[in-house]
């Protein structure tokens, strides 16, 4: 179940760490944020495993790892095989930055928890609670998320440590730009001739790179960031039809919508939209 917590700018000045989303259990869809995201984020991986990008350097994220992706910092991530599950949050606060920087949280990448088990166990225990006060009906719902949080953190500081990250494979920036403009045109009818010619390269020239650096097709690159744009629509404007979120994700059909839709996810756009 994924939770949106709706804070004010009052709340947001005053308070040490302030709770902003939650997600449980949440099969990650792909993102590509070229621009980073505004607030403070950490994974954790429940099932299956992703790969990462985070400004010029990449990780897998495995069960049971964190990853923590600072505010406005370019970053991707994407399913390395098959489904991927993963408990996520988003944080921020007047002390946010000043309290991960002192418990050695700060740095963006992949964290490994300690291999008892122990450390995961903890941090998944932190999030269950956050649930339980979000759906509560109990005062000062920011003041004890704020505890909460900073417990974990706390947790975290003494389970953690970061893992070395990979070079990301794209030396001259070509494919970080190639996925900046698919992300910003994806709802456009998009032929892999007219995405080379954008780069004034050859289909096949860019073909070969794109897969080099990622292990994907541009095709298949593109159909799931649509399907991911299309999850985000369906849970935060349900006002709108299926067809116009399948319009607006790049679908001009939409039994191709329900189709593409349902082999990504395994249940169709309305089903998940009533489960959302």
């Amino acid at each position: 179940m994924d939770y949106t917590v709706r804070v004010t700018k009052q709340q947001y000045a005053r308070i040490p760490l302030v709770l902003r989303m939650l997600g449980l259990d949440h099969e990650q869809e792909v993102i590509n944020r070229p621009h980073g995201f505004p607030v403070w984020q950490i994974l954790y991986g429940v099932r299956g495993s992703g790969n990462f990008r985070i400004g010029e350097s990449r990780y897998v994220l495995q069960e049971g790892q964190i990853a923590m992706l600072p505010p406005h910092l370019p970053h991707s991530y994407e399913s390395r095989e098959g489904e991927w599950v993963v408990h996520f949050l988003g944080l921020g606060g007047n002390s946010c930055q000043k309290l991960l920087s002192d418990l050695k949280l700060a740095e963006p990448g992949v964290y490994h928890l300690d291999a008892g088990g122990k450390g995961g166990r903890l941090y998944v225990s932190h999030l269950k609670e956050c649930e339980r006060v979000i759906t509560s009906d109990v005062q000062s719902r920011q003041l004890l998320l704020s505890k909460e949080l900073y417990s974990m953190l706390l947790d975290l500081s003494v389970s953690s440590k970061p893992e070395k990250a990979a070079v990301w494979n794209d030396p001259e920036g070509l494919v970080t730009e190639v996925m900046g403009y698919l992300e910003q045109h994806l709802s456009e009818d998009l032929s892999l001739r007219e995405i080379a010619e954008e780069f004034h390269l050859t289909p096949e020239y860019l073909c070969a790179r794109f897969r080099g650096s990622t292990g994907d097709t541009i095709g298949g690159y593109l159909k799931r960031i649509r399907i991911g744009r299309a999850r985000i629509l369906l849970m935060e404007q349900p006002e709108l039809t299926l067809a116009q979120i399948g319009q607006q994700c790049g679908f001009r059909s939409p039994s191709y919508f329900g189709k593409v839709f349902r082999e990504t996810t395994g249940i169709t756009p309305q089903a998940f939209k009533t489960l959302h």
